[in-house]
């Protein structure tokens, strides 16, 4: 047996350059569309994004049934900083929703409100 001869690499791809850019312009047509994410979309981002909280919550749970009562406290201590952490940005998010409409109420440059 032998081994074949390295071969340089190029980053040619075999395809045309119009091939290329014609692929390039479907995939920025697809991406740049989807702008409203579905409920299994967010779900499961949410999901991916929340995987070490979730983790933290089920393992020391799991491990409460099976091994000591002990760790159903620290399931409990992971649930509650996790219920702070979501409150927290959801004050920080609608403050940010709200911020907006209160800049639109203010006054002129240069002006001080009463």
């Amino acid at each position: 047996m032998f081994t074949p001869e390295p071969k340089p690499t190029t980053g040619y791809t075999g395809q045309s350059a119009t091939e290329v850019q014609a692929r390039r312009a479907t995939d920025l047509a697809i991406y740049q569309n989807a702008t409203t994410p579905t409920r299994t979309t967010q779900a499961v981002s949410w999901v991916g994004w929340h995987a070490i909280e979730l983790s933290g919550l089920l393992v020391p749970l799991g491990l409460g049934v099976a091994v000591w009562d002990g760790f159903y406290a620290v399931s409990l201590l992971t649930a509650i900083g996790w219920a702070a952490h979501e409150l927290r940005l959801r004050r920080q998010q609608r403050a940010l929703r709200t911020r907006p409409a209160a800049r639109a109420e203010s006054t002129k440059d240069g002006e001080v409100s009463q």
